[in-house]
């Protein structure tokens, strides 16, 4: 497996939780807060947390509820980002972000196709719980990130779609909707 050099640390989960505010609203995150650790037992990791966040989500909104809300996360991490950054850097932060945030390897693009390569939720997570890529509103995150970035990368796009997983080498595919 590539290496993902970032860790999901205390800081990307603080900015993931403060992001969902702006979206739900502070009781709503206060009370998916809450329930968090009745769901996490032991020392959990980074990936471990946002997944049990990411779950309570689903929980409460339900399956499209969740997916749309995790979307709009996704979409709202790479918005700062691209506010914070220079236009010439987008290129490597769509490509790099998850790696620095310890989320995946990278993201692979091109004109009318996007990749996520080496995701930590699906070996780790999904597999395990005998979840199918994008079966879980955890996975819509990244779908919402490639989506803010290409709709600002390449003309025309209008949303991205998610088409297949190629397991043998661990990218799930998305292409771009004109």
């Amino acid at each position: 497996m590539a290496e993902i050099k970032g860790q999901i640390d205390k800081e990307v989960i603080d900015t993931l939780v403060s992001l969902t505010r702006n979206i739900l609203g502070d009781k709503a995150v206060d009370e998916i807060l809450r329930v968090l650790p009745e769901k996490l037992k032991g020392s959990p990791t980074g990936k471990d947390i946002v997944f049990a966040f990411a779950d309570e989500v689903q929980n409460i909104y339900g399956k499209k509820g969740g997916y749309a809300i995790i979307r709009q996360l996704g979409r709202e991490v790479a918005k700062v980002l691209m506010d914070n950054h220079p236009k010439e850097e987008w290129e490597e932060l769509l490509e790099k972000s998850l790696n620095t945030f310890g989320f995946a390897y990278k993201i692979e693009r091109n004109k009318n196709e996007a990749y996520i390569c080496n995701c930590v939720f699906y070996e780790g997570v999904l597999k395990p719980r005998n979840l199918a890529p994008i079966e879980h509103c955890v996975c819509w995150c990244g779908w919402g990130f490639i989506e803010a970035f290409v709709r600002k990368l390449e003309e025309g796009v209008k949303g991205i779609q998610w088409v297949e997983r190629d397991y043998e080498n661990q990218k799930c595919k998305f292409i771009f909707l004109r």
